[in-house]
């Protein structure tokens, strides 16, 4: 068996002249690296990998696969930005972080773009902007592309342009033979497939991606309106309504916790149209214009016009929580979820939401054939994120118990679960609730396949 000391030493050997980043548990500058690359305090310090390896080309993948191989440990790929389950996090692993995939590379004239899986969001939507493009990115900044691809991504402008991944043409693989390929619809189809929503079941590093860009909305109209929790069997009604009335591109969001402002228990309303003009956008949400509900106001409703660009300031993940999180898709109305979830309102407090989510006139998201174009295979239309965010760890007991009462609550209107959001380690049946059954069979046939072994960590907790 290797001892401690040569496993660093054949580590530091066989990956830095590539290129690549080695930090070995026990380095003194260990703890921070690791920390760094949980976005969850929660569990930042649950699991110890044995090495962490930043990489920023293919070839550095390859090597570190079977480094890894050779060594007797498996691989755990991280790419970037917010896990509410740090599940890159692994004892004993060798953690491949791919942060360090970050170039962009536009090519206006053919509306397509490489992008390496480190790349966020933000950054990634303020350079499309300048060509007059765009891309459905995550709904916060600082969402790094590799998982939310992977997972099928729900993004901006979804309701026009589909998940994420129906606008992926090709990707960047590295088996874990440590060989280096470009999947797509033509070759290697059945790769190109489970990269389009498999998740962590993908039996592949996914590190590049081409995408195909869309033509940017050049307005965004934004209403929102505040109301007390207890009058959510009054608001009900109204909300389908108003969610029936908007334009199919419009994404309407009813955020359930307390108050941003007083912090009592409220519902929060925002509807969000997206056109070419100003005027074309308030059109689509003029729905939730008038007649309001007959609830009490938390303050005046509000009324705002945006670039597309800044779109992703009006949804923000504060970092340095304790994070819980959970989700469901549901073919249930928004209203029929707020009525089952309002009295979590007030608890526990402060930085917790229920937010139920939808597109409006009730449509799921366009342009992709569930199962037959990609893994994900589940969902895209309404859902409800459950998010819990506290610092002191005392109050986890709180916390948890309050991410359960909300699917408890929720569970009759279950009809799946988003692989991106939902806290697959909480059963052992929540990756089913992701796919169908024949997606996930695929997926599972591919991994026997591809990774024999188990090299690379997939669903497993």
């Amino acid at each position: 068996m290797t001892s401690s000391a040569e496993f660093a030493r054949l580590a530091i050997e066989t990956l830095c002249p590539t290129g690549a980043k080695v930090t070995i548990s026990g380095n003194p500058e260990y703890g921070e690296v690791r920390d760094a690359l949980s976005w969850n305090k929660r569990l930042a310090d649950s699991r110890a990998p044995a090495l962490i390896v930043r990489v920023s080309r293919a070839e550095q993948v390859a090597e570190a696969l079977r480094f890894a191989r050779a060594q007797g440990i498996r691989v755990s790929p991280r790419g970037g930005g917010h896990n509410y389950e740090a599940r890159a996090l692994r004892d004993d692993c060798l953690l491949l972080d791919l942060g360090g995939f970050d170039e962009i590379a536009i090519d206006a004239g053919a509306r397509s773009a490489w992008v390496g899986a480190g790349v966020q969001g933000g950054r990634l939507i303020e350079e499309l902007a300048q060509y007059g493009l765009g891309f459905p990115i995550g709904h916060c900044s600082d969402v790094s592309l590799s998982g939310y691809l992977l997972s099928g991504g729900f993004g901006w402008n979804s309701g026009s342009w589909g998940p994420a991944c129906a606008s992926v043409s090709e990707v960047e693989l590295v088996l874990p033979s440590g060989a280096v390929l470009q999947a797509s619809e033509t070759v290697h189809p059945e790769l190109f497939w489970a990269a389009r929503g498999g998740g962590a079941g993908l039996c592949a590093v996914a590190t590049r991606y081409r995408l195909k860009l869309h033509p940017l909305p050049q307005a965004a109209a934004t209403w929102s309106g505040r109301f007390a929790a207890a009058d959510a069997p009054l608001m009900a009604d109204w909300l389908d309504r108003a969610v029936r009335g908007a334009h199919s591109s419009s994404e309407i969001a009813c955020l359930v916790g307390p108050d941003i402002h007083t912090g009592e228990p409220a519902i929060a309303i925002r509807a969000v149209g997206m056109a070419q003009e100003s005027g074309e956008a308030w059109r689509r949400i003029g729905s939730f214009d008038s007649p309001l509900p007959p609830a009490r106001q938390i303050g005046a409703p509000e009324w705002e016009v945006t670039d597309f660009a800044d779109l992703t300031k009006l949804s923000s993940m504060p970092t340095g929580k304790r994070v819980a999180a959970d989700h469901i898709w549901s073919e249930s109305s928004l209203g029929e979820m707020l009525l089952a979830v309002h009295h979590l309102a007030g608890i526990p407090g402060k930085s917790s939401t229920i937010n139920l989510f939808g597109f409006g006139g009730g449509e799921c998201v366009p342009n992709f054939a569930f199962g037959r174009d990609g893994a994900l295979s589940v969902g895209g239309g309404n859902e409800a994120g459950i998010y819990a965010m506290w610092d002191d760890p005392i109050d986890d007991p709180l916390h948890l118990d309050w991410v359960r009462a909300a699917n408890v609550s929720l569970a009759p209107h279950r009809d799946g679960r988003y692989v991106g959001e939902a806290s697959l380690a909480a059963d052992n049946g929540r990756v089913a609730e992701c796919f169908t059954s024949e997606a996930l069979r695929r997926l599972t046939r591919l991994r026997r396949e591809h990774d024999p072994d188990s090299l690379l960590f997939g669903f497993e907790s």
